[in-house]
């Protein structure tokens, strides 16, 4: 598949290079192979959910924010799958954790979340490498949400430096309905992301909240879209991440409110942390109106730590390293506080933690 994936919906100038991903997203060479089903660790199900055999096609709207090639591709080639009928409220988060090992070095995975109306769940997906195997991960959710329903997805992306990762999410809401998507991308030698919600109900809302670290030679490529169709709906979409060595990102987020949207709001801010002087930073912040009566805002903040902050938490007893965990946990804390597993928050914040020890400036180095 050599299509363009990660397509920004009104294209700029081609020299910025942000118009699609890179080639180095490319899917070539990512073939279907035999997954073991024990690579697929999924908790009981309480009798509200039940695992259906396929998405229903009737409820496939939209594509995600990767790109409807990307998706048709996914669903064709999949090799693992899991599709969960939501039809009551379940207060205990539903959780995934897919691996990719030495056994099954390719994931192609296709998901889908189907939450009746005013029913409620959180499923919190993870997905892990072993080893230094040199694996891939293409993965597609789809989320349809009926009228009042809530539905949370936090995903969590921690493979190894040797692996590939590709992560689209559709989204579709009803009437009152409410979506939210918590990402962490932490993995990966290069990882494309992206998410595309169609708020077609009215007073339907979406909330986006990602955090990544890019360090070494790591490339994340993000494409994230809210399109809103009805009256009075909102979406939210916030992303912080940190970036070292070598690492560079592009991250694209669309508001677009399309004719008839009336009473509609949109903002989307993003905090850029730099911790070298050879990162690479692109960041597209795009709001298109086909409708008068909306509101949409967009901040974008990137820069490095402030010196002056460090030197005062030292002051006051910090190390230096103490200081910028301190100064990074601000940002990161809104998304990593979302994570129900207290023990993967943990285990999540001592990487974050001993990352930025190894990307720590030598002079301040504690």
């Amino acid at each position: 598949m050599t299509d363009r994936i990660n397509v920004l919906p009104v294209p700029t100038w081609n020299h910025l290079g942000v118009n699609w991903a890179g080639k180095e997203f490319s899917l070539v060479g990512t073939q279907k192979k035999e997954f073991p089903e024990e690579n697929l660790l999924l908790s009981p199900l309480p009798s509200k959910i039940e695992r259906i055999e396929k998405f229903p096609e009737e409820l496939v709207h939209g594509e995600s924010g990767i790109g409807k090639v990307y998706d048709d591709y996914v669903t064709e080639h999949a090799n693992v799958s899991c599709f969960l009928k939501v039809k009551e409220s379940v207060e205990q988060p539903i959780r995934m954790k897919v691996s990719v090992s030495s056994a099954s070095d390719t994931v192609i995975g296709s998901y889908g979340i189907y939450a009746e109306g005013g029913s409620h769940v959180t499923l919190m997906q993870e997905i892990v490498s072993d080893g230094q195997v040199f694996g891939s991960a293409a993965e597609l959710t789809r989320i349809y949400a009926k009228k009042g329903a809530r539905v949370k997805l936090i995903q969590i992306q921690n493979l190894n430096r040797t692996s590939k990762s590709w992560n689209g999410v559709a989204i579709y809401a009803e009437d009152g309905a409410r979506v939210e998507i918590i990402r962490a991308v932490l993995g990966g030698s290069c990882a494309a992301l992206g998410s595309r919600a169609s708020l077609d109900g009215k007073e339907s809302s979406y909330q986006l909240d990602t955090i990544y670290f890019g360090d070494q030679t790591q490339i994340f490529d993000f494409n994230d879209i809210a399109d809103h169709y009805g009256k009075s709906t909102r979406c939210d979409m916030y992303t912080a991440g940190v970036l070292a060595g070598k690492s560079s990102k592009v991250l694209r987020g669309t508001i677009d409110f399309k004719r008839g949207a009336v009473y509609a709001a949109g903002h989307e801010t993003e905090e850029v942390l730099m911790l070298g002087k050879s990162v690479r930073n692109r960041t597209v912040p795009l709001i298109l109106c086909g409708e008068e009566q909306v509101e949409g805002q967009h901040a974008a903040t990137i820069g490095r730590l402030d010196e002056t902050q460090i030197y005062y938490l030292c002051s006051r007893g910090l190390s230096p390293a103490e200081a910028r965990m301190l100064l990074v946990e601000g940002r990161f804390s809104p998304v990593l506080d979302q994570i129900p597993d207290e023990a993967l928050r943990e285990e999540l914040s001592l990487q974050i933690e001993r990352r930025l020890r190894e990307n720590a400036p030598k002079s301040n180095a504690s």
